[in-house]
């Protein structure tokens, strides 16, 4: 395991997050009180970890209290997940759980992860559990006892390159937080994970791109071309892993796309493909982004984007990101301009999703991110379940026939990113873990032009 321990050789280049504010916008006109963000994280982590919304210590991909299904999970959801266990310990609040449940929870889903992996879970009845011993399936059934796979070839079998992305992150930095602390076990079992994991599965060193994956074959599918797509995450946690050398690094991120645009006079430096907001500011909750050029010349101008489009349009409330319809209906693309393709980039004008604003609070227009929370929460009854938290979307366009109707469904995925968000908001939570592996602070340098990350010491305060 590659280690950080000498905080004196990094350069302080700007504070690591804002400040443990949890309250600072000012309530928008007609907005009765200020989004109490303490009350916002103690109902998203009462979902995230509540009996109906979770089985076998996996969560329900998304769940609803009117609409059965959603037990399965992809790993980008198990990986969010246990480092949502770890952050909710972390920000010690009376809601917090305690460590030994922490650590508990935490050390059974990597249990599984690993028993997937390896094949030690010798129940697999519709075939192995990970692909070639190394990496992960795009979905699996949680409430089978044990979980497996999905028997749908199609959907299930698919060998998804940036979801499993999203779980390295998340294992890093779920390797560091246990090893900084002394909890070597937990440590270990991260570790063994990532050891096994091979994203090179999905690279092509001819056009020094990767793949979205396929059925059981990982170099299957398009390649990932866009530099403002989440996909920039693989590239990112390849190098960190050492998957990649320095050359070969550089030559895939040089192929990667990243065409301008603007909205309103807004220059846009890298547009994303569809202009969906997550797909900018959701690597950011680990890559730290906003102290770069791309962070102040992309994901802020796409926020500010974001705000724009949306009061233009005439919208209740802003946050147009992917995101499942309103009642019953599905997964829909949602974005705002500028995007490549395509046009217009909503597929559901108004529908709008609170994850965009939760995602922005790592932003400097945190207060708008915090205003816009309260006037969804505010405006629409439906839109924000105490206890529970938000839903997944609500119509806010006025002219709309489902106007104020809410989705049925809360998502996991939003909801982790939600929650994430408030950590990295309160403490820079994600940053400060995940930058303590020197295979991500040598991948920052290198992707980022020699730019150097301030990192706060951390004590170990775990018995």
């Amino acid at each position: 395991m590659n280690k950080l321990r000498a905080i004196t050789t990094l350069i302080l280049i700007a504070p690591l997050v804002c400040g443990p504010v949890w309250s600072t916008a000012s309530p928008a006109p007609g907005v009765a009180a200020q989004m109490d963000l303490d009350r916002l994280a103690q109902d998203t982590w009462a979902y995230l970890h509540a009996d109906q919304t979770t089985a076998h210590h996996l969560p329900y991909s998304w769940w609803s209290p009117t609409l059965p299904g959603g037990d399965y999970v992809n790993p980008a959801e198990i990986g969010l997940y246990a480092l949502s266990w770890l952050a909710a310990y972390d920000l010690g609040r009376p809601w917090s759980p305690t460590w030994s449940e922490t650590a508990a929870e935490v050390g059974t889903i990597l249990d599984q992860l690993r028993a997937w992996q390896t094949g030690s879970q010798t129940y697999q009845p519709h075939g192995p559990n990970a692909y070639q011993n190394s990496v992960f399936y795009q979905w699996y059934w949680i409430s089978w006892d044990p979980p497996v796979v999905g028997a749908n070839v199609g959907d299930n079998h698919l060998v998804p390159s940036v979801d499993n992305a999203w779980l390295g992150a998340a294992l890093i930095a779920i390797r560091e937080y246990a090893e900084v602390h002394g909890h070597t076990l937990l440590a270990q079992k991260a570790d063994a994970i990532l050891r096994d994991m091979d994203f090179t599965l999905w690279y092509n060193p001819t056009t020094h791109r990767f793949t979205w994956g396929a059925v059981e074959n990982p170099q299957g599918g398009p390649e990932a071309d866009f530099y403002s797509n989440e996909n920039r995450l693989i590239n990112f946690v390849a190098r960190a892993l050492g998957h990649l050398d320095a050359e070969e690094f550089r030559l895939s991120l040089d192929a990667l796309k990243g065409p301008s645009g603007s909205y309103g006079g807004i220059a846009v430096a890298q547009m994303a493909w569809d202009g969906s907001y997550f797909t900018y500011a959701a690597p950011a909750l680990f890559i730290r982004e906003m102290d770069t050029d791309y962070g102040r010349d992309t994901i802020l101008p796409a926020t500010q984007t974001q705000i724009a489009y949306a009061r233009d349009q005439g919208y209740a409330a802003w946050g147009l990101s992917d995101c499942f319809d309103v009642e019953e209906g599905g997964y829909v693309q949602q974005g705002a301009p500028p995007a490549a393709s395509p046009d217009p980039p909503e597929s559901r004008p108004g529908l709008v999703t609170p994850h965009a604003a939760g995602l922005a609070l790592i932003t400097p227009l945190a207060s708008d991110a915090i205003t816009n929370l309260q006037t969804l929460s505010a405006t629409f009854a439906c839109a924000y379940a105490p206890g529970f938290g938000f839903r997944d979307a609500v119509m806010t366009r006025p002219d709309a026939a489902d106007y104020g109707q809410c989705s049925a469904r809360h998502s996991a995925l939003a909801q982790e990113w939600l929650f994430l968000g408030l950590a990295n908001r309160e403490s820079g939570f994600v940053w400060r873990y995940f930058y303590r592996d020197a295979g991500v602070l040598q991948a920052h340098i290198e992707m980022y032009g020699g730019v150097q990350v301030y990192l706060p010491l951390v004590l170990r305060t775990h018995p």
